[in-house]
């Protein structure tokens, strides 16, 4: 356990140094001063200057932060210094703004090509329904002699909608020297089509077509134009992914079904649980914990990109008002609104924190 701890905090580290690392250099090309460094919010529990920055430890473990001259202070004198964030033109304010979920999405996209690399351009593609998913093929075996491909999701044995791999072994093995009916689909179920089967009859009486089954779905990347931009186009279908889960989970809190909207989601806590269930598996699950790391760079820089106060999206939403309206929004409006939008997140982390203490109580 303690060494699952060591390499989560370590990796939540390399994903925040990078992702204020982004802002910190972005900042400094532009000659803005970073005040501070911090790694955690606040209260601060150790500080030490370096140069004319000052780097920080703070009580809370999550997220971390810049802190540049100007960028929150209202006042006329600090925000007209030549080096202060708010001088800037509004262009070098985004990019400085934007920098940290460039990093974060870069940084996924190029954990998603060593992965890809490394399993032979497979990867995980996670989806919001199960599925039963066509993991390997064997040799003299009518699935493979009928052109099922590995990767394919059978959505259908005979009429019988699948929704479990129990309930397409029990369907097809009753079949055996019977014709069964088999609707299969891609991963993004965009393309459906029908391939019938005679599964064979084994010494057990069962039928067989030779397919080990999956309940977790996975993409081939086949052509060189396909695996040379796979891990950027994987980097979007996750992303639309998490745009649909965050939808769903808007309706379920419109609805009031709080129940469900805690088991959809995961805080800190959840995630380490998960961290330690790949490191626990040793130096052989290397490959699918960066995986697991890039899935979480990429939930930053989508988190972070969001319009909502207190986070990169925010502000930059603030900065494109000004940039359309020509005129400045009042630094003291600014900071009132992402004060709340702060409180506001560190009370639904709080919230998402006590949900994942629940589940591993119940």
């Amino acid at each position: 356990m303690l060494v699952s701890i060591v390499v989560f905090a370590i990796t939540l580290l390399v994903l925040v140094v990078s992702h204020e690392l982004g802002h910190f250099l972005v900042a400094r090309k532009f000659g803005v001063k970073v005040l501070e460094f911090g790694f955690g919010i606040p209260p601060k529990i150790w500080s030490r200057m370096f140069g004319e920055t000052r780097v920080s430890v703070n009580a809370l473990p999550i997220g971390g932060f810049v802190r540049l001259l100007g960028e929150d202070e209202a006042d006329k004198i600090v925000r007209s210094d030549p080096r202060s964030f708010a001088t800037k033109p509004v262009g070098q304010r985004i990019l400085i703004v934007g920098a940290g979920v460039v990093v974060n999405l870069v940084l996924s996209w190029m954990l998603f090509y060593i992965v890809l690399i490394n399993q032979n351009w497979r990867i995980i593609y996670p989806t919001l329904e199960s599925a039963v998913v066509v993991a390997e093929l064997s040799d003299n075996f009518p699935a493979k002699e009928a052109g099922i491909r590995v990767g394919e999701k059978i959505t259908k044995v005979d009429s019988v909608q699948i929704e479990n791999v129990d309930t397409a072994v029990r369907l097809i093995r009753s079949q055996a020297n019977n014709q069964v009916s088999l609707t299969l689909s891609d991963v993004d179920g965009k393309t459906t089509r029908v391939v019938e089967v005679i599964p064979k009859l084994m010494e057990n009486g069962e039928g067989r077509i030779g397919v080990a089954f999956s309940p977790v779905p996975f993409k081939i990347y086949q052509t060189p134009l396909e695996k040379f931009f796979s891990g950027i186009t994987y980097s979007f279908d996750i992303t639309r992914l998490t745009f649909q889960g965050l939808g769903r989970l808007v309706s379920d809190v419109g609805q009031g079904n709080y129940k469900q909207v805690s088991a959809s989601v995961a805080g800190p806590i959840q995630i380490g649980a998960v961290a330690h269930n790949f490191v626990s598996n040793g130096w052989q699950a290397t490959i699918p914990y960066l995986w697991f790391v890039g899935v979480i760079s990429l939930t930053l820089t989508i988190f972070n990109s969001l319009p909502f106060p207190a986070l990169d999206g925010g502000r930059i939403l603030f900065m494109l008002v000004e940039l359309i309206t020509r005129r400045k929004i009042n630094a003291n409006l600014e900071k009132w609104v992402h004060t709340v939008g702060m409180v506001i997140l560190l009370t639904l982390m709080v919230l998402v924190a006590l949900s994942d203490i629940y589940k591993f109580l119940v």
